[in-house]
């Protein structure tokens, strides 16, 4: 069952490191409009998996190891499965290797060093049925403040983090204690914390500047993409013309 039946958006995970895959898998629980279908180590379980467990987005790793071609398995789930969207992820920076996974037929191609709830956000801007098939997104960005979220930035912790992103969501305390497994005391005091490094008043306040961030990063990432897709465009003629010879 995928997003148009369930309202939730399925993912699937394909990685080698099962720490890495843990993480994800706890970031997309944590969320109440994901749903993680199953994670796996290799491309070609994800391929035999397929069939009788879909998904609506695949979470790959560029690099799985030996014997383990992603960009091959990219492009035979593009083929027959065109529904799946899939998004390449890695630690590499070459617009290269990005130009590679766009014709192989992923939508996208993600930095694993990326904050966490960064790459969460821009998965789910991806399995929009409306933004995901406008444009491959390329986020490649090697200067370090862009690795870290607007909230990061602030000096919020992990946890001060997370509370922020439940108290978006309109939860109250108790809901919130309920959902990340802590107390409602320690809650209250992360709300503390979280008003006081933001400089505001109110939750109310909080969010707002959260979602003004996020506002200037979309339109920062919008000029950023047009002159990336530029690029990739480049990168992915010359990729063509090679496999051609």
């Amino acid at each position: 069952m995928c997003f148009w039946e369930t309202g939730l958006i399925r993912v699937g995970i394909v990685d080698d490191h099962p720490v890495f895959r843990l993480g994800l898998r706890r970031s997309f629980v944590r969320e109440p409009d994901f749903e993680v279908a199953w994670e796996l180590g290799t491309a070609s379980e994800a391929l035999k998996r397929l069939p009788e467990d879909t998904v609506d987005v695949l979470l790959m790793d560029l690099n799985l190891g030996p014997h383990e071609d992603t960009l091959a398995v990219t492009r035979a789930i593009s083929e027959r499965y065109s529904p799946i969207k899939v998004i390449v992820i890695s630690a590499s920076l070459e617009s290269e290797a990005a130009a590679s996974a766009r014709n192989a037929g992923a939508i996208g191609y993600l930095r694993k060093d990326a904050a966490i709830a960064d790459l969460v956000a821009e998965v789910r801007r991806l399995a929009s049925p409306r933004e995901g098939a406008q444009r491959f997104a390329y986020s490649l960005s090697t200067r370090p403040a862009d690795a870290r979220s607007w909230a990061e930035r602030q000096g919020l912790s992990r946890r001060e983090r997370e509370v922020l992103s439940e108290l978006r969501r309109g939860h109250s305390n108790r809901e919130i204690a309920n959902r990340l497994h802590v107390s409602t005391t320690t809650v209250n005091k992360h709300v503390q914390h979280v008003l006081k490094k933001l400089q505001v008043r109110t939750r109310g306040q909080a969010v707002a500047r959260l979602s003004a961030s996020e506002d200037a990063a979309s339109r920062r990432r919008a000029n950023e993409t047009t002159i990336a897709d530029r690029d990739i465009a480049q990168q992915t003629s010359g990729v063509s013309n090679r496999q051609d010879r």
